[in-house]
Formats: C-alpha cells, structure tokens, sequence
C-alpha cells in the first residue's frame, strides 16, 4: 500500500468524494464520514469528478456487490492517479484475498474505525472557514442498531457486522434533533437487525446515563418507544422505517406506524422464498404461511400502506415447485416493489457448502419471471391513487427543467412540473402546517398533488 503524499500548502482545499454500496447501514455511516471530513475543511466532490482523495464504502452481500467494489476502487484512481483511495466496508472486513491485490486501494480501513476516519488523514489543519456549503438533505438515515445474530445461511453479513448492538434511546433521538436542525425533514431508522432493536443497549459517545442504559435492555418496545420520542422532535416532518424481518413485526409496532402521523405507511418486509423447504434451508425464522398472514394483518389495519420486500432466485435446492411457491405468493400479494437478488455463494456462510446449484441460466430465467410481475405491480399499485392528493416531501429539484422530485409515505417516486402550478383542490391542510406556501421554492415542504401520468416506475403529478 501507498503513504499519503499531501500537497505542502496544507491550506489548499483538499477534494474528497464518496462512493457507497449496499445498505443503508452503510449509507447512514457515510454520512458520518462526510459530515466530519466537511467539518475538517475538506471539499466534498461528486466520485463522478477528480478528487485528492476517495473513499468508498463497500459491500459484500452479494458476488455482484464483491464485484461493484472493486470497480469503483479502480475507477476512482483512473479519475486521478495522485490520488489516495481509502476502501471501508463488510467488503474489507470479509477479508478476500483479492482485495489485498488491487494495488489501487491505498488504505484499508475496518466497519468499526469508520468513525474515526481524520485518525486516517494525517497532518489536515482545521479549515472550516473554507468548508463548501452543501444543500441540506431532506431525508436522510439514522443508524439506531449494528449487528445480527441470524445467521442465515446464505447471508454473510453477521461475520463481517458481528453481534447486534443497539443504541440508547437518548441518543438516537438526540442525533435526531441534529440532522432535524441541519434541515433534515425525514428520518429513515435503519440497522443490520432492525426488528432487533433494544437488544443489548450500549452507551457510545452520548454522555447516558448507566442507569438509563440497563432500563432499555432487550427491551421488545424499544422500537416503538422510540418512534414515540421520536415524532415530538418540531420540524421532523416524516419518520420512515428501512428493512424489518416479518417475525419482528408487532401488534404493537403496527399501531405505532397506523395511529402516528409521522411514520410513513411504509414497511420493507423480506420474502427471500415463498417455499417452506427453502426457507429452513435458508435458516429463516418463519414459513410461507406466517409470512403471508402477517402481511395480510398489516394490510387490514393500515390503509394503503405499502408492503416491499425482498427475493432471492435460484438458491441452492429451490426446483420448479419451491420457485413456483414463490411467485404464487408474489402473486396474492401484490408487492409494489421487489429487491430482486441472485443467489451467489459467500465464504463462510453455511449455504457455500450446500450441493444441488441451480444452473445460472434457470436463475436467470426465473430473475427476468419476477422482474415481469415486479413490474406489472408497481404500476397497479401507482395507478391505484390517479386522481387522489396525495402528500408528497419535496426531495430535490431539477434547476434547468423546473421539475421536483420527492416520495408519498408509502414510497412513491414523484415528480411535479411546479410550472403548471399546483390545483387549488389539491392544498392540503397538512401542507398548510408544513409552511407550504406554494411558491417556487417547495424543496423540504410536503405538497397535496394529484398523479395525471405513469412513465415507467415512475409518476408525473
């Protein structure tokens, strides 16, 4: 590996860009990264254009994810070979060998010194008077638990995250107000495990107290608790939840995402099979039929919520019958969203041992099956609200086109044309509560608007 050559004039501003993969986990830690290197008086950059320095945040969930990894460690020393590439990530923590051969990666740094990056870039003086302004991100993650106890079996990621550990209360909400006061409307809670959450509490680097630490041991409504606190912190317009696992979803975390106007009507519960052999097999904690009626649950207390969930082709064993199981549950539930995967061996998961490998053209073939329905009930699911106001958070805008882009609580992708001008029966009065005043500028405020077309996965409001 190469040392850090820094230019003598330690005032000139420094240009470091960030590329993350997988998670939001990940995404989440990057963030971190990024405020702190910004805070140091580093200038952040696009990855797309020349910097002094990179640091890419990796993946490993996947062979394809190993192989996204190593693309972008190269392409970020094409971009400028003087520069210094800094690769983080469960891709680093799994230890591959040919990572350790790609002569582009400078330095490599573990999940648990992420946070201590400026350790790893000596002889930088505080800037922060040339710090670069940014747009503040209206949505943004908040990581509230690491680690997964799971184990299963094609799944690699409780060996590079290892065991599930959960933040205080306290704190999570205390970095809530943080990102709420940097102008963040929407909050993701996301973690490795986060049906796990208030599992093995720990204090980090909130001044908690001890005796508050032990109360919310395995606490099984930390979650909901925390949403609680959570939706009384003014100016957080939205609370969204990442990934969940169907044996974590609650009577009472229902409630919590029914009854609060600030969650989302959102959950990402993952499938990964619809049959029960390849699901014990897969080391997963519940069958078809549980997962089914846990949806169906969902569904009948929470009004157009929607349900996304996640699917894995071609493990090993899975035969015409077991796929057919899957889709037939795809089928009767109609998921408006599918995180559509591959099967691929990962080192020192259990399944890497497993025989019966499904050719990859049955993979392939079943993958594009899926794609199909995917498709066909994203659209079903976007057409099911024409003609309906619905509250869209204004995320970003484009200058040159005039159009905004922004999500409903259930997860739609909108875009609004602010040209045409907004339908007076389309005000809401929650948006009228969110400081909406139907002016130019609506980025971070929550807009009534009626979907008039469908482009792709894609609605034109």
């Amino acid at each position: 590996m190469s040392e850090i050559n820094y230019y003598d004039n330690i005032y000139s501003m420094l240009k470091m860009a960030f590329y993350t993969l997988g998670c939001k986990s990940n995404q989440y830690e990057t963030s971190l990264m990024e405020k702190a290197c910004s805070l140091a008086g580093f200038d952040i950059v696009p990855f797309d254009q020349p910097a002094d320095i990179y640091i890419i945040n990796t993946c490993t969930v996947t062979g394809n994810a190993d192989k996204k990894s190593r693309n972008a460690i190269r392409h970020a020393k094409k971009k400028n070979r003087n520069s210094v590439v800094i690769v983080t990530g469960c891709y680093v923590d799994s230890g591959p060998d040919e990572l350790y051969g790609i002569k582009e990666a400078d330095i490599l740094l573990k999940n648990a010194d992420k946070r201590r990056i400026l350790d790893y870039l000596p002889n930088i003086k505080n800037q922060q008077e040339h710090v670069v302004p940014h747009p503040p991100m209206i949505r943004s993650n908040l990581m509230i638990e690491n680690g997964c106890d799971n184990f299963c079996s094609y799944c690699i990621v409780p060996f590079v995250r290892g065991s599930i550990v959960s933040k205080p209360i306290e704190q999570a909400i205390a970095e809530a107000r943080e990102l709420v006061e940097d102008g963040v409307k929407e909050i993701v809670l996301t973690g490795i495990n986060l049906g796990e959450y208030g599992k093995n509490i720990t204090r980090t680097q909130y001044h908690i107290d001890d005796r508050d630490v032990e109360s919310h041991k395995n606490e099984p409504l930390a979650l909901p608790r925390l949403i609680d606190g959570l939706s009384g912190i003014d100016g957080l317009l939205r609370i969204r939840l990442s990934s969940i696992e169907p044996m974590y979803i609650t009577d009472e975390l229902i409630r919590a995402v029914k009854e609060n106007p600030k969650v989302c009507k959102h959950l990402h519960i993952p499938l990964q099979s619809g049959d029960d052999r390849v699901l014990r097999s897969m080391n997963r904690k519940y069958t078809s039929r549980q997962f089914l009626e846990t949806v169906k649950h969902i569904k009948k207390h929470i009004k157009d919520i929607s349900v996304t969930t996640d699917v894995i082709v071609g493990f090993p064993g899975e035969d015409d019958k077991a796929f057919n199981s899957t889709v037939n549950i795809i089928k009767k539930l109609k998921f408006p969203r599918i995180h559509l995967f591959s099967y691929s061996d990962r080192p020192k998961t259990s399944a890497f041992n497993l025989k019966n490998k499904v050719n990859p053209k049955i993979i392939l073939q079943r993958y594009e099956k899926i794609e199909e329905l995917r498709l066909k009930y994203m659209l079903e699911f976007h057409r099911s609200f024409a003609k309906k106001p619905m509250e869209v958070l204004i995320e970003q805008k484009d200058p040159d086109m005039g159009i905004y882009e922004g999500f409903t609580t259930n997860y739609i992708r909108v875009f609004w044309d602010a040209r045409v001008g907004l339908p007076a029966e389309a005000t809401s009065e929650a948006s009228a509560k969110a400081g909406d005043d139907s002016g130019d500028d609506c980025i971070g405020k929550l807009k009534s608007l009626i979907f008039k077309g469908f482009h792709g996965e894609n609605v034109i409001a």
